[in-house]
């Protein structure tokens, strides 16, 4: 006893077996294995309604017309799903928090400020000098940009 009966029910499993390995196991790195996945499940179900018989000829071209056909109507839309957003900016509750600087900052010598446990690189915009007031105005790994609080 087989699992699949005939030609169509082996074409629509291997489609979507194709498309799933895309997406899942590849992270849809690629379109190609979607993009032909699609077209052998559609020429899996085009046989299965009769559309054309199942000789190896009517399936190779099925496959080969279908996939040129998703691939020029689905490659716009597939890659601006790829495209890196642009960056966004970290939100920290650590913004906002304000202390005074142990040495001086300047953009040659960064800072460093311990808090929480971890030693925190401190940037500023401008030269600061040790015991000045500073406001975390942004945050990076392992890196708080300051400006000086003015009251």
């Amino acid at each position: 006893m087989w699992i699949f009966d005939d030609t169509a029910q082996i074409l629509m499993a291997i489609g979507i077996l194709m498309a799933v390995v895309d997406i899942v196991i590849l992270g849809f790195a690629t379109f190609f294995l979607t993009l032909i996945g699609l077209a052998v499940l559609t020429t899996g179900l085009l046989l299965n309604f009769g559309i054309f018989t199942d000789t190896w000829a009517n399936i190779l071209i099925s496959i080969a017309v279908l996939s040129a056909l998703y691939t020029a109507l689905l490659w716009k839309p597939l890659s601006r799903l790829q495209q890196d957003s642009k960056p966004q900016t970290v939100k920290s509750d650590l913004i906002g928090h304000q202390f005074v600087l142990e040495t001086d900052v300047t953009s040659v010598h960064p800072g460093m400020y311990l808090y929480s446990g971890v030693n925190w690189k401190i940037e500023a915009d401008s030269d600061l000098t040790a015991g000045a007031k500073v406001e975390v105005i942004e945050v990076q790994v392992g890196t708080m940009k300051v400006a000086p609080v003015t009251e």
